[in-house]
Parts: structure tokens; sequence; C-alpha cells
């Protein structure tokens, strides 16, 4: 086999690879410990909001190219708003178009930044999300912030970093369903 067969197999090979990297991460987020039923009969409506200037999940920092962007393939407004719906249902909330107590949550920091050089990479998550509940005499606000870090040698994987990014979201979702303060403030 000469070297210009091998070198071509090879560049097809490496240019194949990089033509396959996803464009979207998908968030999917999931609870393992569901927790309990709190709340019993009380209705409440819930907004879930971005309020990011940028809506993209994972930033690539690489020496070649300045940033790559991927965003998610759902809006993660919408991801959050489906599984705080769902599991604070679970919990025995009910959850209403109109009531005169509202939950929303704010979006704030969601991103996963990767910072690729030629031997490593390091991913650095910061996934920041701001609880405002309301009823008509006063008002909670609380900020829920999660970080992680994680090394890899060679290329960050994208599925890694997507299942990371998976996996602190849903430990964020937990955090928030399960703070007392928030509990108890709901519950009134």
């Amino acid at each position: 086999m000469s070297n210009k067969f091998f070198s071509l197999i090879l560049a097809t090979l490496l240019l194949s690879g990089c033509a396959n990297e996803p464009e979207t991460i998908t968030l999917t987020p999931s609870l393992v410990n569901k927790p309990m039923v709190i709340y019993q009969e009380q209705a409440a409506e819930l907004k879930v909001t971005d309020g990011r200037a940028k809506d993209h999940v994972v930033q690539l920092m690489n020496a070649d190219d300045p940033y790559t962007f991927i965003s998610a393939s759902n809006p993660i407004s919408s991801v959050l708003e489906q599984k705080f719906t769902q599991e604070m249902n679970d919990q025995g909330l009910n959850l209403v178009d109109a009531s005169d107590l509202k939950i929303e949550f704010v979006i704030k920091r969601a991103r996963t930044f990767v910072n690729q050089d030629v031997l490593d990479y390091r991913a650095n998550t910061i996934i920041k999300v701001l609880a405002k509940v309301e009823n008509p005499e006063q008002t909670l606000t609380k900020t829920f912030t999660l970080r992680a870090t994680s090394r890899g040698p060679l290329k960050a994987d994208l599925e890694e970093i997507q299942t990371g990014f998976n996996q602190q979201l849903s430990k964020l979702i937990l955090q928030v369903l399960e703070d007392e303060q928030l509990q108890q403030f709901i519950k009134g």
C-alpha cells in the first residue's frame, strides 16, 4: 500500500469524522429520585422564560477556529417548562392558566464552555435559574446555580458534553423541586 493511498484514506476518515458532528444537542433531563407529593389541592400558574442574550448551550473554543456555537434541538425554556409542569403536577400542584399564585422560572445562564487544546479539552458547565413565586401578599425570589467541570483527552465528544449537560440540568431541576423554602412559600 503506497503512502499516497494511505494518506488519502486517513484524510477521508478525518474529514468524515468532522462532517458527522451534530449541529444541535438534545436536552433530555430525567430525574431518578422523584420528589414526593407535597402540595394538596393547590393551583398555580407556571411560566418559564429564557433571559439569556444568546440561545446556544455549547460554546467550543478552539485554537484553529475562534468559536463554534451549538444550540439545543428544542428551546431550553420549552424543555424546562414541560419538565417542571410534569414534576410539579406529580408533587400535587394543579397548574392552570390563571391563578393568584404565580411561579416563574427565568433562565439566566445555561451553557457549557469547551476549551479544546491540542491534546485535551476542558468543559465548564454553568446553569443558573431564577425562581420567582408571587402570591397576592408577597413575592419570593431565589436563584439556583449549578456548576460542573470535566476534562478529557484529545477532542471533546459532543455526545459526552450532551450527556453531562443533561445530568447537570437534571440536578438543577431536582434542587429546585426539593427546595424547602420554595415549597413552604408555595404552600402558603
